[in-house]
């Protein structure tokens, strides 16, 4: 279909007109135009009320929902996005009291970027170069507000998120090469249902959970919703969406012109998870086996066996990446691939059970977030762990403990929607009816006992290691009275975070080959 002439601009003309919106909110840039939060006085809930302002009340032009590209700019396709960003929760404090540029830098994304339906009807594309992916998702323009909140809010509420700037997106080369992957992986999948069901009805019912089977080899793109069967009898279509992961790059590639200064890229970048499996299957060949002591030697590290980090920072010397810390490398952080070194005894028995992501309460505390909709949900369905695997075979004596290999996986849809759907729906309970409280230890007479702190030991009743896979423990350094920062229904504890017991890690590991 053809552009029409009141989506056609020049350069100058868009810069113009976003230049002239920046530091305006939603709201007074839509006044006296569409009137989009008009709608809202009515509709709490609108899905994508911001891009709505952007196109019909800074543009002009009505939206709709084909899947052609949005805008023609100087004779070129482009696809107009528009995304909400706000300052990480860890970062508001190095934030606090900035402004202009020096506060920008702080910001990341708050979710990922739909580009478009995945084409199922009545048959799919065969070539990515043509492919309505493609055609919407090489040349972006993309327009910043920030969501200045960190609870879900009605539509309404999107009139007060200011707006802070918009960049063109081109994907390097390697992003397009790995884009590409992604995409054909999803045809790939399909093809033989188009091949073997003929019939649409059979073909489609066929296809039920296909977003789940692909999903852990997706690198950039994910499908959202998942496929499947309403109880209409209709079908939920997913959409291919930027990864969360993947969008807070560019995000703060375009605010934080200087993060080549403190990001590392691998020198041999992978375009998928099948080469990054291959080079980590190549390291395991090359050092399989070998000792602390020899990985020391042959990795040149000058820091002691016995350092905290050692066995990550001999991964690091593998991969040839020059940083501190294994999630410190860009190439693992667009994927969401979280790497943890994970140390089994020769009985492939756990040592320890395995950190994840900071709890933030205030979206615990709320009542109107769906599970769906949460941080902890986005991170399990969103992230896969990348487990270089260390063998101690003498627990008095680390120098003995030898590199055995990588696993890789991503968590089941039937995980997430048991074990993380009930960590996450009992502790919310206690929240929300105050049965929150603070357990004491107490020795055999029933006094309270005191740590090295001099504070009372204890901990809150949110759900433990004892009754969940998934449960809470705190995060510090000590756990004295000044550490208890965190503050919930009036209760001060540690930083807490959600942990992944080492009995899952094991069997989940267990189960697996080495890549």
């Amino acid at each position: 279909m053809a552009i029409s002439n009141d989506r056609k601009f020049s350069s100058r003309q868009v810069s113009n007109i976003l230049d002239n919106v920046i530091g305006k909110t939603l709201g007074e840039v839509d006044k006296g135009h569409s009137n989009q939060f008009g709608r809202a006085l009515k509709s709490p809930k609108i899905t994508g009320i911001a891009g709505d302002v952007i196109e019909q009340s800074v543009f002009g032009y009505a939206s709709d929902s084909n899947q052609e590209c949005d805008i023609e700019i100087d004779g070129k396709l482009v696809e107009l996005k528009t995304t909400g960003v706000r300052v990480p929760k860890t970062d508001l404090n190095k934030a606090k009291g900035k402004t202009g540029d020096e506060y920008n830098i702080y910001l990341g994304a708050k979710e990922g970027i739909s580009i478009t339906a995945v084409t199922l009807e009545p048959t799919i594309q065969d070539d990515f170069a043509t492919s309505h992916f493609w055609e919407k998702a090489q040349r972006l323009l993309i327009v910043f507000y920030e969501y200045t909140s960190y609870d879900v809010v009605p539509a309404i509420e999107y009139a007060k998120f200011p707006i802070v700037g918009y960049c063109y997106n081109r994907f390097t080369p390697t992003e397009q090469e790995q884009l590409r992957n992604d995409w054909e992986l999803v045809r790939n999948y399909l093809k033989p249902y188009y091949e073997k069901y003929q019939n649409p009805n059979e073909r489609r019912e066929k296809m039920i959970g296909f977003t789940s089977a692909v999903r852990p080899n997706l690198l950039l793109i994910e499908l959202v919703p998942g496929y499947k069967k309403r109880s209409s009898g209709s079908y939920q279509n997913p959409r291919y969406r930027l990864k969360q992961t993947f969008v807070d790059t560019i995000v703060r590639g375009h605010f934080d012109k200087s993060r080549s200064k403190h990001e590392v890229s691998l020198k041999e970048p992978f375009s998928s998870f099948a080469e990054l499996d291959k080079r980590c299957h190549e390291l395991s060949l090359q050092y399989k086996g070998k000792t602390l002591v020899e990985l020391k030697e042959n990795l040149g590290i000058s820091s002691d066996i016995n350092a905290k980090d050692f066995a990550a920072l001999c991964v690091l010397k593998m991969f040839d990446a020059d940083c501190k810390k294994l999630n410190q490398i860009l190439d693992f952080k667009k994927a969401g691939i979280i790497a943890k070194t994970v140390t089994l005894n020769d009985k492939g028995k756990g040592t320890e059970d395995m950190k994840c992501q900071h709890v933030d309460f205030e979206e615990w505390a709320d009542r109107d977030i769906d599970f769906e909709e949460s941080q902890v949900y986005r991170y399990f369905m969103e992230h896969s762990l990348l487990c270089p695997i260390f063998c101690e075979h003498d627990s008095t004596n680390h120098a003995k403990t030898t590199f055995e290999g990588f696993k890789r996986f991503s968590f089941e849809d039937d995980f997430i929607n048991s074990e993380v759907r009930r960590m996450w729906e009992d502790s919310r309970k206690l929240i929300h009816t105050n049965r929150l409280e603070w357990i004491y230890d107490l020795d055999k007479n029933g006094n309270r006992i005191r740590n090295a702190s001099g504070s009372w030991k204890g901990a809150p009743n949110l759900p433990k290691k004892k009754d969940y896979i998934v449960f809470f423990r705190g995060g510090a350094s000590n756990a004295s009275v000044e550490a208890k920062t965190q503050i919930v229904n009036n209760i001060k504890m540690i930083p807490q975070f959600f942990w992944l017991s080492r009995t899952f890690v094991e069997k989940k590991l267990s189960s697996l080959s080495f890549i």
